[in-house]
């Protein structure tokens, strides 16, 4: 095969990371940044799919089908797929009755019947196939995570190593066989009680919550509700991976030592047979304005702290890159207003400014600990104290100055990092912000005037739109857990193989 291309790479003079785009031919993205440092390659495939997406009736679908991606398709994890197929199609039926089901004692033969066709279809399926063809091309860090807008998953491969890479995503992400979803129950039901006990996930929703009370930002979240997790649905997330995983929503994000030309030509040959299917808008109110202070208490056995938000525009306005300095501009560990006149000062025993982007919001946030004789409240006084200084121009003229050239260093470092870089991409991707307008954010902020930053501030972080969110220290009794439901252990074909991961494994790794 030549692996030459003709397709036109999109790029943006004077980017430090040297980012080439394009676009398969049924809509599928590349971006791509060649760094000769190290023969290896970061990879990321993102799809634009998260929490937000999750049906209203099956929160966390997101988060459970990343999981399920691990484990096959009709080829790789296959033993036997004409008879798992026909067991799987029993056991997805079963779920849903179960999921309808209002009668104690019919939901409980209803998941024995699961429970025993499951055991069934285990022993036709060859474990962890996916993991061990990653780690026979030498990839590290396999990984993959879900957010509100976005499910990535993430590998660091040898160059030498791209096109068996493709070869084998291309067949992860043709077709998702739910095998083995009844006992990876098991591991979702860990990780959603494990999140029930951290704080800073109590805090979390809470302040989602009051800042989004119309949006999946904060009715929804990424682990999902008890109750839904308690009644899964296989119809649902192959629904759900039929809708998203399609190639106008997906990415492929690269950055290492690679060829260009090359990447592409394979992301075609592997990925261009891809049915290219519309996806569906996503809509939303918008949420009511915040006229005064909200405040909400949540409980929990660390130290207590402070959370305080205000609500921003989208990602396709200024407010993320406005955010961004003034985060900066307030907190650097350094400089920062809170730095000289609180941290330094002692007068709490931290603070901090942080931000998050997000597609349709963006939050701006800052943070307090108290120290051992303070209340919250107290250190709330001292952080607006500083924000108010702040929107009436009580800083140094060098300030903004010193942050942006504090931003670039950190950028050039991270230049350094093949990892970085495709997180910098791969934000652009799913946020939906053009990678023009991401490289030339620093040559915009240095046309941002010290009026401007004072008129952001004192239209979007006023002592009156914000929600503040108090981590009480205590016992919290309102805890709620899922009960895992009797699992009988399968019995796996440690020693089985799939035709696919036999013939891939075979495959000559070149030079």
């Amino acid at each position: 095969m030549d692996l030459t291309t003709s397709t036109p790479f999109q790029t943006v003079s004077g980017d430090p990371l040297g980012v080439q785009r394009t676009t398969l031919s049924n809509g599928f993205s590349l971006f791509l940044s060649v760094n000769r440092n190290t023969p290896r390659i970061h990879t990321h495939i993102s799809v634009r799919a998260g929490s937000k997406q999750d049906p209203a009736d099956t929160t966390g679908l997101a988060h459970y089908m990343e999981h399920m991606l691990f484990k096959g398709t009709s080829r790789i994890g296959a033993l036997d797929w004409e008879k798992e197929q026909a067991l799987l199609e029993q056991i997805a039926a079963l779920y849903e009755a179960h999921r309808h089901s209002r009668d104690p004692e019919e939901r409980k033969q209803l998941y024995a019947e699961i429970d025993r066709l499951s055991f069934e279809a285990a022993k036709l399926a060859a474990p962890n196939e996916y993991d061990k063809m990653a780690g026979v091309l030498g990839a590290k860090g396999t990984n993959a995570y879900t957010w509100v807008e976005q499910t990535v998953y993430v590998n660091d491969i040898p160059s030498n190593e791209l096109e068996r890479w493709m070869l084998l995503e291309s067949e992860r992400f043709r077709m998702m066989a739910l095998r083995l979803f009844h006992t990876e129950l098991e591991t979702v039901y860990e990780e959603f009680n494990i999140n029930q006990d951290r704080d800073f996930r109590k805090v979390d929703y809470a302040l989602r919550g009051a800042l989004f009370p119309k949006h999946p930002y904060g009715t929804q979240t990424t682990m999902g509700t008890a109750e839904h997790l308690r009644n899964p649905s296989m119809v649902n997330i192959q629904r759900f991976f039929q809708t998203y995983y399609v190639p106008g929503n997906m990415a492929m994000v690269l950055a290492g030592d690679f060829d260009p030309e090359e990447a592409v030509a394979l992301a075609e040959k592997y990925f261009g047979s891809y049915e290219a299917r519309p996806v569906p808008p996503f809509t939303y109110e918008e949420q009511p304005p915040i006229l005064q202070p909200i405040r909400q208490e949540v409980t929990g056995k660390e130290a207590p702290y402070l959370m305080l938000g205000w609500r921003l525009g989208n990602s396709r306005s200024d407010d993320q890159f406005m955010a961004t300095l003034v985060q900066h501009m307030l907190f650097n560990s350094q400089a920062g207003l809170l730095d000289l006149r609180l941290n330094q000062q002692q007068l709490v025993l931290e603070s901090e400014a942080w931000s998050w982007m997000h597609e349709d919001y963006s939050v701006f946030g800052l943070y307090g600990k108290p120290r051992e004789d303070q209340t919250l409240e107290e250190v709330e006084g001292l952080i607006l104290d500083v924000l108010k200084a702040f929107r009436e121009g009580d800083f140094p003229e060098w300030l903004m100055e010193a942050v942006i050239r504090d931003l670039k260093l950190g950028e050039v470092k991270a230049a350094e990092s093949n990892e970085a870089r495709v997180q910098m991409m791969n934000a652009a991707f799913i946020l939906g912000i053009d990678w023009e307008r991401m490289a030339r954010r620093f040559a915009w902020w240095e046309t941002v005037t010290k009026e401007q930053v004072l008129d952001f501030a004192n239209r979007h972080l006023r002592a009156d739109n914000f929600v503040a969110v108090y981590k009480r220290q205590g016992e919290d009794t309102g805890v709620i857990k899922v009960e895992k439901p009797p699992i009988t252990a399968v019995e796996l074909s440690r020693d089985g193989v799939s035709e696919f991961a036999r013939r891939f494994f075979e495959l000559p790794s070149p030079p």
